[in-house]
């Protein structure tokens, strides 16, 4: 008996083997008896290696069923059965390779050829070893016709598939019975010559009774889709997948074919059980993604897609995947690399083509645009989003009459293309032609009134017509055709609105809310008209009802808390509310993040940060849940913990060049320098277009090795978008190694290249820093004659004058930004906090301009609790700093201010405790000096 490779591990022995000296029984034993012996002992000699694989077999645990099959063959090397039982086993491990192998060692012992021979061939053609399957079989001859014709057919298919179509003619000849394989090859032979209907006919002649292995079911599947017979592809891959139900990518692929034809939710447990059966299988990544963007999971279903394309790199719908939701989220630049990628390989992919033209256009590249428009449509002539997209192109160049020739060609060839009619009445009406634009909003009323986006869209055009009359008629329709809808409701409230009816559109409001309690889009036309206090009670109640019912959703809570937010009597009801709505819905991470900040604002961090947590924990936690959790660390100094999440978000979902930066940022903060090095340089090489890296790098660089943070800004300024930006960054990096003229010099050559104010605001600071206080002012005042009205330079100058204690100056700069920006709320913060140092009484005027448009920026209430204070209102100016403390926990800033208004009411205990939570290291010199002032003012 020979002696097995192993054991099976999952037998224990029920009592230790005391005093165990291999050696001492080797004398006594033969190696043979000895290894038989031990086996015994350990896995039991009653175990037979082929009835326990055949059992792992039928539970689907392939690798334990191998090692069985294995000691039965190590047992009897001679044995068919062990030999064809392991092939199984690995075939069913997906490794075709070693199936092969003992496939072929069974029919050199004596296997039946009829049986073993197309397998073998069949395994070939699965790993497209097409050249070595001729070779072996060729002239290899089998006694059964059906065996033979069945073997003649794979060396056919092989033939083809190398353009040897003469060749494979030969083989089929001698194919006397029309099995499945054979009529396949016959087929793929026909396509190969163009004659795809009488491919189709070969294969519809097939008799449905018919068997056939897997490999040919899945074959004619691809068969059936390339004559264009969907429907047979979908019976044949079913039909494949029943046959080997063990397969991965028969799953993959029936799965898919489900999805094509709209069958989602059969295809959803078919990702699940490959899932389980090869989580890192392309297949699985691939299915992901798909059914993750049907749900809305867009984050979730592009990492999915990056997971195929890392397997797969060439994987051209799971690239077209990826670059949608690069476009979805407006990560242009991105998705256009991508796509330039794609179609060097795919050159004529009409949705690539798509995808493209409509990126270049976001990026204003209109000329590139209209070239792949034409590509596309030298395609698809017919293409309705090609079309629509050359009218886009049109009208950027402001060539009306183009455009509009372009949409009366799409119209002609989608006559019920009702965006399009409304697009093209809408031209015509600019062009003066009202007859031809109201026929053309006729027939789009006709094709689209019961689309609700559609039916809106037209009662806006109407309404600005003045068109009263078919802002009725739809109206009057949806009534009559959905009474039960809630939105034909809402549409008869905007109609009888638009006829100045607010009692009627009050009550068709109600009606739609009554039909359905959480319909957010009645609750937001109800709010906009509730301006009595009987309405605004009646919009409370209803809003109550909305979360009573099962329809609301998150948007339905977050309404409800900003209007009860706005009513000083209704704010302590906030919390309650939202903690609530994040009950109701989970994975709602917009819900969470305003509940977070509620309780920063109250001053519970401890409640926002278990807020956070409990939404990264949830199962199936959204991405945007575990940054919420990342971004709550940081707030309150918890830097290593954020950047642990950050690690995690990063390793999920590599395409966030966001967090991948945030991470980098983290890790050089904490000295990290390798892994921050690490994290830029792997953005530099996956988005070479984005400066942000390049830019981070460098300044990472700057200390230790000048050189080549040099060498990064150079490698920036080869990309001619950025070779303004890259030259800016050469200078700063001169500057920060300790070479002012050289930096100088650099920022004087930006300046010339036209990197301007930029370079001269550079120039200026670097002066300031070497003392050359006077060329420095000269250099300023050059600025400002050359840019008189730029924000930049009047803000840079307001700035430097702030520092230099010049309060009054800095002022008169920013009251020049803030005059044509009279609703920045930055600009309004900083000209608050220059005229609180300017001790002038304005400064709460502005502040509380900006606190009204940044209700929850502590930079904004730190200012505006210091104008309070300023203006006598010390404690309205405490409860905004204390707020601002809350938002931000971890600013040492407002801490300081906070300490120093509490420290002049003469709470001296709150504000030593304020002052003992500051680092002193966040703050610059003058606020250093001011913290040092109130630690003396305790002590004395």
């Amino acid at each position: 008996m020979a002696q097995p490779d192993s054991f099976r591990g999952s037998i224990h022995l029920k009592k230790p083997i005391a005093n165990f000296s291999p050696s001492l029984l080797q004398k006594h034993f033969p190696p043979l008896i000895l290894a038989s012996a031990l086996a015994c002992l350990i896995v039991g000699c009653g175990q037979d290696p082929m009835n326990a694989g055949q059992e792992y077999m039928t539970k689907g645990e392939y690798a334990s069923a191998i090692i069985e099959f294995k000691n039965a063959v190590q047992a009897q090397p001679d044995s068919v059965e062990a030999r064809l039982a392991l092939a199984d086993a690995y075939e069913h491990s997906f490794d075709p390779a070693n199936a092969e192998q003992h496939l072929r060692k069974a029919l050199e012992r004596g296997g039946d050829a009829d049986q073993l021979v197309p397998r073998i061939a069949t395994l070939m053609l699965e790993r497209n070893e097409l050249e070595p399957l001729i070779r072996d079989f060729k002239d290899r001859h089998l006694k059964s016709p059906e065996a033979e014709s069945n073997i003649r057919a794979l060396v056919a298919i092989a033939q083809v598939s190398q353009k040897r179509t003469v060749l494979a003619q030969e083989q089929l000849k001698g194919a006397t019975v029309s099995t499945p394989a054979v009529r396949l090859a016959k087929a793929q032979l026909l396509l190969a010559g163009g004659q795809a209907d009488q491919a189709l006919a070969e294969l519809n002649n097939m008799p449905s009774n018919t068997t056939a292995s897997w490999w040919t079911l899945r074959a004619l599947s691809r068969v059936y889709n390339a004559v264009g017979n969907p429907v047979k592809a979908l019976e044949s891959i079913k039909h494949a997948h029943e046959v080997a139900p063990w397969h991965r990518g028969l799953i993959g692929e029936y799965a898919e074919a489900l999805m094509s034809a709209g069958k989602f939710d059969a295809a959803v447990p078919l990702r699940d059980q490959l899932r389980k059966l090869a989580p890192n299988y392309y297949w699985t990544h691939y299915l992901n993604a798909i059914i993750l963007a049907r749900e809305g999971k867009s984050e979730s279903s592009h990492a999915a897609a990056l997971k195929v394309l890392a397997i797969s790199p060439d994987h051209l719908p799971a690239a077209l995947l990826a670059s949608s939701a690069e476009l979805q989220k407006g990560d242009v630049q991105m998705a256009d690399s991508r796509l330039k990628k794609i179609l060097k390989l795919n050159p004529y992919s009409v949705p690539a083509l798509q995808m493209q033209a409509s990126a270049q256009l976001q990026m204003g590249k209109s000329k590139d645009a209209e070239e792949t428009i034409r590509r596309g449509l030298s395609v698809a002539p017919n293409n309705a989003q090609l079309l629509s997209l050359k009218a886009d192109t049109e009208l950027k160049a402001g060539d009306l009459k183009k455009a509009m020739a372009t949409l009366t060609d799409l119209i002609a060839k989608h006559p019920k293309d009702a965006a399009n009619l409304l697009r093209l009445s809408e031209l015509k009406s600019r062009q003066g032609d009202k007859p031809a634009a109201a026929a053309l909003l006729d027939r789009a009323t006709e094709t689209g009134r019961d689309d609700p986006a559609l039916r809106d869209r037209i009662i806006s055009i109407a309404m600005a017509m003045g068109d009263t009359a078919r802002v009725q008629q739809l109206a009057n329709y949806a009534m009559k055709a959905s009474p039960q809808d809630p939105q034909s409701h809402l549409v008869q409230a905007a109609a009888l609105g638009y006829q100045k009816d607010t009692a009627g559109a009050w009550q068709a409001t109600l009606a739609a809310l009554d039909l359905k309690p959480g319909f957010d889009a009645a609750l937001t036309a109800l709010a906009g008209m509730a301006k009595e206090p009987g309405q605004r009670q009646e919009l409370h109640t209803r809003y109550e009802k909305a979360l009573e019912s099962k329809t609301s959703t998150a948007q339905t809570y977050l309404a409800f808390a900003a209007l009860l937010r706005a009513e000083e009597k209704s704010k302590s009801g906030v919390i309650p509310l939202l903690e609530k709505g994040v009950v109701a819905h989970p994975t709602a991470s917009s819900l969470r993040e305003v509940l977070v900040e509620e309780h920063f604002r109250a001053g519970n961090a401890d409640a926002a940060l278990s807020v956070a947590q409990s939404g990264a924990a949830a199962n199936n936690a959204p991405a945007a849940a575990s940054a919420l959790l990342a971004r709550t660390y940081e707030r309150m100094g918890k830097l290593e913990l954020a950047t642990e999440t950050y690690r995690k978000l990063v390793s999920s979902y590599p395409q966030r060049a966001d967090w991948r930066l945030k991470l980098g940022e983290l890790e050089a903060q904490a000295n990290r320098n390798t892994q921050a090095t690490t994290l830029f340089r792997g953005l530099i090489t996956d988005r070479p277009f984005d400066s942000t890296a390049y830019i981070a790098l460098a300044k990472l660089m700057v200390r230790d090795n000048p050189r080549e943070a040099l060498s990064i800004a150079r490698q920036l300024g080869e990309r001619e978008p950025h070779k303004l930006a890259a030259m800016l960054l050469e200078g700063d990096v001169l500057a920060q190694s300790g070479k002012p003229d050289d930096a100088l010099k650099q920022f004087s050559k930006a300046a010339k290249a036209g990197a301007e104010p930029e370079a001269s605001l550079r120039v200026v600071g670097l002066l300031d820093r070497t003392n050359r206080n006077a060329s420095a002012d000269d250099e300023l005042a050059s600025s400002l004659r050359k840019f008189p009205e730029s924000p930049v330079v009047l803000g840079y100058a307001a700035q430097r004058a702030l520092a230099q204690g010049k309060a009054e100056k800095a002022v008169e700069f920013l009251q020049k930004i803030a005059t044509k920006n009279p609703r920045n709320p930055i600009v309004l913060n900083d000209l608050a906090w220059a005229q609180i140092q300017a001790k002038q009484p304005k400064a709460i005027d502005n502040a509380l301009k900006a606190a009204q448009l940044m209700p929850d920026n502590p930079n904004v209430l730190d200012t505006l609790g210091m104008a309070q204070a300023l203006a006598g209102k010390r404690e309205e100016g405490i409860a905004s700093l204390r707020t601002a403390v809350n938002l931000s926990p971890a600013a040492a800033v407002p801490r300081l201010h906070l300490a120093q208004q509490l420290l002049g009411t003469g709470d001296r205990k709150a504000a030593a405790t304020e002052l003992a939570t500051i680092d002193s290291k966040q703050l610059g010199k003058a606020d250093q000096a001011v913290l040092g002032q109130l630690q003396q003012s305790l002590k004395n």
